[in-house]
């Protein structure tokens, strides 16, 4: 049997003459199984029925779910009065420490508004912000479908031209546990003015589609990790919504179409041929059991974030560099994929490994006169990386990898190739420091032949080979070119592959570890009053850059701009700073 329980008493008593089954709190907390927490954000102006129809769709399970309804504050509903909001509904201001297992996003009757135009869309925005790093499985509906695959990959939405009202046939376009049990075909209701175009939509590397039709389109769809879901209709709906809706157009002289597929014969006279709640049950189902109660962690507060985290050369310069790196990595376990770049300098007078290994490539072209200064340049490098894995008593097999790589930039006559083994060997000793996975960039990250990134091609095998895989770590600054060469990124090219990285896996945060406190009001060499900036939106970081600050490649920002992924940039020797968060718009205090 289905098990509610809920701090709304309103609701419990109305979940008796629904027949939807509650249990006292007493027994509730004497089971041995954790309750899932479940947050429904309702926009819908009727919220009593949304209630009731989503209480029904979450139902079907033998789980204990606590239920906790959520309303936006910035907007005051027509039709449903304010005591009953504030009694049983919650802001986000109230809901903001919470963590929950599963969030569901209702739909909004503001299809005929651009998103910025909505009076409630900041606040959206938030409970979008919200869902990143508080809730391990969202589920959107309807126009919050839209607004989500708007804010979060910026997929624009199409009107229709007429209401596209009805029960329509989809067939299941991909295996997902979310539609495990249903027929190839099934039918689903609809009722919307305005949908996400399938092709704009399999633009987008992020995400699948799970089920669709070429007369309704996209049904469901989700992220790759399936953390994310969109679903454009309304199972949740009961018999009889679909005709309300009609009769409420009529009075008001919309002169809408009959819904199709609904009534027998699609006669309004006749009676209505329900045939999409077995599915939609099973969807609803599905999403509570494998994306929810089978994923979500026992201590709901250890609900984990995806973080990839890059260190720069000043992070990793020497061995005990590499020791505070370590820490502040193993110190949260979201820290599952780790970018690097070359050893930076360990004092004012040292030389970067990337500086020495392009006086390799330049001393090799002039050849002889000066094959002395190479040698030493290359033997450099080589005690460098010999010093760090020595210090850190790393297993004999790095020693040889260090010394096979050394020869392979003796042979080589490639620039870029030389000059990306200080990445390539750095990420190989933190690996094996760590104890983490090495996977090569030249496996993730590819060039087409105006020597720009393959979008396509790099997003598409970041997903295979990166959202299965945890614990590792990739060097930063290269890829591969079209005819199979490593290529590198301009100097300081690591920022953008943590980023390109970040991009592809849909991570919730992207940290930038290195040697400054942030993002500073000023150079802090220059002026001892500068101050750094705790929080700032992406496009005040690109100003900053514009106007010639060195602060941040404009590169390494566009990628996680794109996908809305926050950014944070953190000084690897004062890990507990909060250092500077870059998000698409500045949080209100």
């Amino acid at each position: 049997m289905p098990i509610i329980n809920s701090t709304n008493t309103d609701l419990l008593k109305e979940f008796y003459d629904k027949d939807i089954f509650q249990i006292p709190e007493l027994r509730a907390t004497t089971q041995d199984i954790r309750p899932l927490k479940i947050g429904i954000v309702n926009l819908m102006p009727n919220k009593k029925e949304t209630e009731i129809h989503l209480m029904k769709a979450l139902s079907n399970t033998p789980l204990q779910i606590e239920l906790d309804l959520i309303r936006t504050k910035s907007r005051k509903s027509k039709y449903t009065d304010m005591e009953y909001l504030t009694k049983n509904y919650k802001t986000l201001d109230e809901i903001k420490n919470n963590k929950y297992d599963g969030l569901i996003i209702t739909g909004a009757p503001v299809e005929h508004l651009e998103f910025e135009e909505i009076d409630y869309w900041d606040e959206l925005k938030e409970l979008f912000e919200f869902a990143r790093t508080n809730v391990y499985s969202s589920l959107f509906i309807c126009w919050a479908s839209q607004a989500a695959l708007y804010y979060y990959y910026g997929v624009q939405k199409r009107n229709l031209g007429s209401k596209l009202s009805g029960v329509f046939e989809y067939e299941l376009a991909e295996d997902s546990k979310l539609t495990r049990g249903l027929d190839d075909n099934f039918f689903y209701p609809q009722s919307r003015n305005t949908e996400n175009e399938e092709a704009e939509l399999r633009k987008v590397p992020d995400l699948k589609i799970l089920a669709r039709s070429d007369e309704a389109g996209v049904c469901i769809s989700s992220s790759v990790d399936e953390r994310f879901v969109f679903i454009s209709g309304h199972g949740e709906y009961d018999t009889d919504t679909l005709y309300n809706e009609y009769i409420r157009d009529l009075n008001k002289g919309i002169n809408p179409s009959i819904p199709r597929n609904y009534f027998k014969n699609d006669d309004p006279s006749n009676r209505i041929l329900v045939r999409w709640k077995s599915s939609a049950s099973l969807i609803f189902s599905n999403w509570i059991n494998y994306f929810v109660y089978q994923q979500t962690p026992y201590q709901i507060e250890k609900i984990e974030q995806k973080v990839v985290a890059k260190f720069g050369g000043s992070s990793l310069s020497d061995s005990a560099q590499f020791a505070k790196t370590k820490d502040i990595i193993l110190s949260d376990k979201n820290r599952t994929h780790i970018v690097v770049s070359a050893p930076g300098k360990r004092h004012d007078e040292d030389i970067k490994v990337t500086d020495l290994l392009e006086s390799c490539y330049e001393l090799k072209i002039k050849q002889l006169e000066i094959e002395k200064q190479r040698k030493k340049a290359l033997g450099q490098v080589y005690e460098r990386f010999k010093e760090i894995s020595e210090n850190l008593k790393l297993p004999s097999h790095i020693f040889s990898l260090i010394s096979k790589t050394v020869e392979d930039i003796e042979d080589s006559i490639h620039r870029d190739f030389i000059i990306s083994r200080g990445e390539y060997l750095n990420a190989q000793v933190l690996a094996a420091h760590l104890g983490y996975r090495f996977i090569d960039a030249s496996e993730l990250i590819f060039f087409d032949e105006a020597g720009l990134v393959d979008e396509a091609k790099t997003y598409l095998e970041i997903q295979k080979k990166l959202n299965k895989e945890e614990f590792v770590v990739i060097p930063g600054f290269y890829g591969k070119d079209f005819n199979g060469n490593i290529k590198t990124f301009e100097r300081g090219g690591s920022d953008i592959t943590g980023s390109i990285i970040a991009r592809g896996m849909s991570a919730d945060l992207y940290e930038n570890w290195t040697d400054v406190d942030g993002v500073m009001t000023d150079d802090p060499r220059i002026n001892e009053n500068a101050v750094t900036i705790s929080e700032m939106s992406y496009e005040q970081l690109l100003e900053m850059s514009r106007n010639g600050a060195k602060v941040y490649h404009p590169d390494a920002v566009n990628p996680v701009a794109i996908a809305s992924i926050p950014l944070r940039i953190c000084n690897t020797n004062k890990p507990s700073n909060l250092g500077t968060l870059i998000q698409k718009t500045k949080q209100n205090k």
